[in-house]
């Protein structure tokens, strides 16, 4: 149905979606957010549709026939070692899924409905998996990269940037575990496309999920969302043009009211409740074209006038070339190794492995699995060499080996595999972290963390940053804070969605604590006033998805278990306001302190570590910062405190300082100085008291700067007030 949109304001609205149903296609949501973004992109569009109707008003006769489209594809596996790490077969599958359809070959195309089969085209094009990369090496046009990005994948959290091949000459598909595009109608996406004319070379591909990949493997479907998408990709729009019997710019498409779930044969001739002014009866909306969002077993086709714009995307005249005519020119097809005259070279492989955990224990078993792809990696000529230092293998030369460490420490593994064409390594930097099977630290009192000493950190702390950026928990000092002038920050500043930074505490032996053992720390949180596409009216500052999750583990990080009492989410995470700027605490700073009583399993544990994880949600946070990490074993502190009424001034101090408080009765008294690790630094009082006001001197000159705590004890009943010493 055709339609030409001549302004900017129309083709925007176009993208206003205004039904109700699961959405399976996210195509429209980014074009519509690039839009909004760059309103070029509105007009490279309206440009390239006017060239379109000219050119299909003056097409040569013949334009092309007997000429076929040979076309790069390359594949982008994202995964986390898991299901969606799919097999070299199910991308096969795929990849013929595509071709079949795209020619209408593929076995179903006989269900067409008859007035809709007098409608359907074909177009000799294939796409060819790649056998060169851009750097010229032999390839079987597969990648794969281990991220977290995975999961809830888009162009905002930076899934693409992990790897994208120029896309002049190869077409780009990311397979991703889930995919991070919120609809206004809600529902699962399964794909989405970049348009020609749209967006950035770096962006321009499909993203697609793993279970809709194929057909074979991990897919449930018959793997033609990569049909529909490749559709949008040569520039194809919705049946029903994403708008209420919008236009989809194609002369043969009948109108279509909106996009038809679970519509299929047997529903022939469909007619909504609504149907479009100028929709036959006799054949209804046509539910079976690849552009409309009927289920897998229900879309078989393209019409002739969807190919013609396709062929006007690809090839253009000979006086205007199309969008996408270099990937399928004689250079390019040489220059990535899908030429029909080029010699498939067997490839050398690329070495990659996983282990099924990094943290662990001394002693305990660690498995680590051979993932490497590129060519043979199973099977004869195929060698491999595994390489522990410090650890004890059962085996070098397999495809697993399980390996323990004796001595605590931060270790590199290395795989190297052979193949009759070649040799790769890979080798992972301090990847492996073994923590002692006793506790690092051990008091009969508390343990405080102030993060003062960048030193102490990077000893005792260890920073889990899986995308390897700059965009992780570090010190940063010279604050305003809590304790002194140093903090633990995340620096969120320009993060990426969907990150995961993770910092994981030193091992305590809490045996010695009496309970109930308390767990408190002291944030500090900011948004930024930039929101892009996120703003509203009011313009909304809520960090979407940002949260803080804190958790324990009793096996040295084997498992880890959630405190949902110490978490922080979008709500409450954001104390401090809008900053434009990267966030640093200042003096009128807010600083909240979140506290909670240790679950059972934490609690009196003899080696514990805390994690602490910042999940980035929608891109548009700020810095986020911890300080005073504090382990007590002591009951009623706040109550103690009160009842006594304990005062220490002044505080901070240089010199003489002055403790007071109120017994309610005749009782035992005992005052001490203990440092940061529960040591006694000074013994203040300890003995009988009356009830009364007590008051004490305590000379800190010799003392050295720092952060302390008064210790008291008061008829068997422990509390603690913080005494920094300058």
């Amino acid at each position: 149905m055709k339609k030409l949109f001549t302004t900017a304001s129309i083709l925007i609205a176009a993208f206003s979606i205004s039904f109700a149903q699961q959405n399976k296609c996210g195509s429209d949501i980014v074009l519509k957010k690039q839009i909004a973004k760059n309103p070029q992109v509105a007009a490279n569009i309206e440009e390239f549709e006017r060239g379109f109707d000219d050119w299909r008003t003056h097409k040569p006769p013949g334009f092309r026939e007997g000429e076929k489209y040979i076309i790069p594809i390359v594949f982008h596996v994202i995964h986390e070692g898991g299901s969606e790490n799919i097999s070299k077969a199910q991308i096969l599958d795929q990849v013929d899924i595509l071709n079949k359809c795209l020619r209408h070959e593929n076995a179903d195309s006989t269900n067409t409905p008859s007035p809709f089969l007098a409608l359907a085209g074909k177009i000799d094009i294939e796409f060819r998996l790649a056998r060169l990369d851009p750097q010229g090496n032999c390839t079987e046009g597969i990648t794969r990269t281990f991220s977290h990005k995975t999961n809830e994948a888009s162009d905002e959290n930076g899934v693409k940037e992990l790897v994208d091949w120029n896309c002049y000459s190869y077409f780009n598909v990311w397979v991703v575990k889930s995919i991070g595009l919120q609809s206004d109608v809600g529902g699962v996406i399964l794909g989405y496309a970049q348009f020609p004319a749209s967006g950035f070379c770096g962006t321009d591909g499909v993203v697609m999920l793993h279970q809709v990949t194929g057909s074979i493997g991990t897919s449930g479907s018959q793997g033609k969302t990569l049909v529909h998408e490749v559709g949008h990709w040569l520039s194809l729009r919705h049946i029903w043009g994403d708008d209420d019997c919008g236009s989809d710019l194609v002369n043969d498409t009948p109108p279509a009211f909106g996009p038809n779930f679970g519509i299929c044969y047997n529903d022939f001739p469909y007619l909504p409740a609504t149907p479009c002014e100028g929709t036959d009866s006799l054949t209804g909306e046509m539910m079976v074209n690849y552009m409309d969002y009927s289920s897998d077993p229900c879309i078989n086709m393209f019409t002739k006038g969807q190919y013609e714009l396709i062929d006007y995307t690809l090839a253009g005249t000979l006086g205007n070339n199309g969008v996408r005519s270099y990937l399928w020119s004689q250079e390019n097809q040489w220059a990535t190794g899908t030429h029909d005259d080029y010699v498939v070279q067997a490839c050398p492989p690329i070495a990659e492995f996983i282990a099924n955990k990094t943290f662990a224990c001394v002693g305990t078993s660690i498995t680590f699995t051979d993932k490497s792809y590129n060519g043979v990696v199973t099977g004869s000529g195929v060698t491999r060499e595994w390489s522990f230092p410090g650890g004890t293998a059962s085996s070098l030369t397999t495809a697993s080996s399980n390996v323990t460490y004796s001595a605590p420490g931060v270790y590199e593994v290395t795989l190297t595999i052979t193949n009759p064409s070649g040799t790769d390594a890979e080798t992972k930097s301090a990847y492996i972290t073994i923590s002692d099977n006793t506790a690092e630290q051990l008091t009969n009192w508390d343990y405080f963390e102030d993060f003062e000493n960048v030193d102490d950190f990077n000893n005792n702390w260890i920073v889990v940053n899986s995308d390897n950026t700059v965009n992780k928990w570090e010190i940063a000092g010279g604050l305003t804070s809590p304790s002194g002038g140093g903090a633990l920050r995340v620096r969120n500043f320009g993060n990426t969605t969907t990150e995961i930074e993770e910092a994981i505490s030193p091992s305590y032996n809490l045996s010695n604590l009496q309970s109930p053992v308390i767990l408190r720390y002291s944030y500090s949180g900011a948004t930024r006033t930039y929101l892009g596409d996120h703003g509203g009216t009011p313009p909304d500052f809520t960090v979407v998805g940002d949260d803080l999750k804190v958790f324990y583990s009793i096996n040295c990080g084997q498992t880890w278990t959630q405190i949902p009492q110490l978490a922080l989410t979008a709500d409450n995470l954001i104390n401090a306001g809008l900053y434009p700027d990267s966030y640093v605490p200042n003096p009128s700073s807010i600083w909240n302190e979140k506290q909670t009583t240790l679950p059972s399993g934490a609690a009196n544990a003899d080696n514990v570590r805390f994690k602490f994880t910042y999940n980035v949600g929608t891109g548009f946070g700020n810095n986020f910062y911890i300080d005073g990490i504090h382990i007590q074993n002591v009951t009623g502190i706040e109550e103690l405190n009160t009842l006594l009424g304990v005062q220490v001034f002044p505080n901070p101090s240089n010199g003489l300082t002055r403790i007071s408080l109120n017994a309610p009765e005749n009782g035992k008294l005992s005052l001490k100085l203990i440092d940061l690790l529960g040591r006694e630094v000074a013994s203040i009082y300890n003995g009988s008291v009356n009830a009364g006001e007590q008051v004490y001197n305590v000379d800190v000159n010799t003392i050295d700067a720092g952060i302390y705590f008064m210790q008291i004890n008061y008829n068997g009943k422990t509390s603690a007030t913080k005494l920094i010493v300058q």
